[in-house]
């Protein structure tokens, strides 16, 4: 694998632990790129319905620049470069998809909680990108976290 996508949200124990499992897996020539995808509920249930224009505006900006900084701060102790770090907005499988197709990426690799009876009948966003993605995908399970480090939903 030459060019690697990892997607991941930004809390910190979590991202580390899928960075760290995709760097073990790719070994040290692969390119790795990392990407967030905001949710658009993020934005628009956070304010009110009558906010319209430009308030809508800055505080989807402020969403997008938060995402970019929280980012960076998550690749920082892998040297992940600048121009390896994607924010986008947008469904989260929709946008991971495009972008491996727009990057020409090897594989895809991203963290799942794992999600067993009713809560798997509703989705996970891991299962959305695996079905429909172009690449290679793999799911590094959460399950797999030290007890003391992973964070609750």
């Amino acid at each position: 694998m030459k060019k690697v996508l990892v997607a991941i949200e930004l809390s910190n124990d979590v991202a580390h632990f899928v960075i760290s499992k995709a760097l073990d897996a790719c070994g040290p020539d692969a390119r790795l790129e990392v990407v967030h995808v905001v949710d658009p509920a993020s934005v628009t249930y956070s304010v009110d319905p009558t906010m319209t224009g430009q308030l809508y505006q800055e505080m989807f900006d402020q969403v997008m620049s938060n995402g970019k900084r929280r980012l960076a701060e998550i690749c920082a102790p892998f040297a992940i470069a600048a121009d390896c770090q994607h924010v986008r907005y947008g469904r989260v499988a929709h946008e991971v998809h495009a972008l491996l197709a727009e990057g020409e990426f090897d594989a895809c690799m991203l963290g799942s909680h794992g999600y067993a009876g009713w809560r798997r009948l509703l989705g996970s966003k891991a299962n959305a990108i695996l079905h429909g993605t172009p690449v290679d995908t793999w799911v590094f399970s959460l399950a797999q976290m030290p007890a003391d480090s992973a964070e609750q939903d």
